[in-house]
């Protein structure tokens, strides 16, 4: 299991998953149902309490707005 850490770190470096992110942003923004898949799909447990911090973890790296 990753942790949302390592799939930043790993974001920096991987070509598919940077698609696959821009794929997921491309309407500007992210539903809650999205970013659950994409964690599951990546074995990344993450709370349903701890979705707002991630979202605005994302906001402070750019990903979304």
């Amino acid at each position: 299991m990753a942790t949302v850490e390592e799939l930043v770190k790993q974001y920096e470096t991987d070509k598919a998953l940077q698609a696959e992110v821009q794929a997921i942003l491309a309407d500007g923004k992210v539903s809650i149902k999205e970013f659950m898949a994409f964690a599951k799909k990546h074995d990344v447990e993450i709370s349903m309490s701890d979705v707002p911090k991630y979202m605005e973890q994302a906001k402070k790296l750019g990903f979304i707005k």
